[in-house]
C-alpha cells in the first residue's frame, strides 16, 4: 500500500513540474521606428490582466507567461501590436506610427474635442471678484481677468463743424 502511495505523490509532483514549465518570464525592448525606446507602454498577455509597463528604456519584464502565449502591445499614437512568444525569452517591438491616432486634440474641462470642433472660448469671472477692484467702469474691472482678452474703452465724441 505505501508503494502504491509513494507512486501516486511521485506522479503529482510531475503534474506539478510539467505544469510549471509551461510558463516562464518574458522580458523585451519597445521602440518606435527609429529605435528610440518607448517609455510607459503596455505590455500585456491576450486575454488575462497579467501585464505591465515598459520603464524610461523601453524595457520590460513580464513572468507567469504561457510558452504558447501572444503579447498584446500597445501605445498612444501607435498602432497595437499582438505578438506570438512561440517559446521565446526575450522579445524586440518595433511600434509603428498611426497617422490616424495623430489627430489634434483640445482637452476641455469638461471632455475633450477636436481642434477643428472648438469654434470659440468660454470665460467666466466672478462678480465677487470685480467688486474687489476699486475702479470707475466696469471695463477697466475686466481688464486682466479672462486670459487672452483685451478690454478697451473707447470713447466718441462727436464734433460739429459748420
Amino acid at each position: 500500500m505505501t508503494k502504491l502511495k509513494m507512486t501516486f505523490i511521485a506522479f503529482i509532483a510531475m503534474l506539478g513540474q510539467l505544469a510549471h514549465s509551461q510558463t516562464s518570464t518574458i522580458s523585451g525592448v519597445v521602440s518606435d521606428e527609429t529605435g528610440t525606446p518607448l517609455p510607459g507602454a503596455s505590455v500585456v498577455v491576450t486575454g488575462t490582466t497579467n501585464g505591465t509597463q515598459t520603464d524610461f528604456d523601453g524595457n520590460f519584464t513580464l513572468s507567469n507567461v504561457p510558452s504558447n502565449g501572444t503579447l498584446s502591445i500597445s501605445y498612444i499614437g501607435y498602432v497595437s501590436q499582438q505578438i506570438s512568444i512561440n517559446g521565446q525569452s526575450s522579445i524586440t517591438v518595433s511600434m509603428e506610427i498611426d497617422a490616424q491616432a495623430l489627430d489634434e486634440v483640445v482637452v476641455v474641462g469638461y471632455g475633450a474635442q477636436s481642434r477643428a470642433a472648438v469654434t470659440g472660448a468660454i470665460s467666466s469671472v466672478k462678480s465677487e471678484d470685480l467688486n474687489a477692484v476699486p475702479v470707475a467702469n466696469a471695463t477697466e474691472a475686466l481688464q486682466g481677468r479672462a486670459a487672452g482678452i483685451s478690454v478697451v474703452n473707447t470713447r466718441f465724441r462727436a464734433i460739429n463743424h459748420y
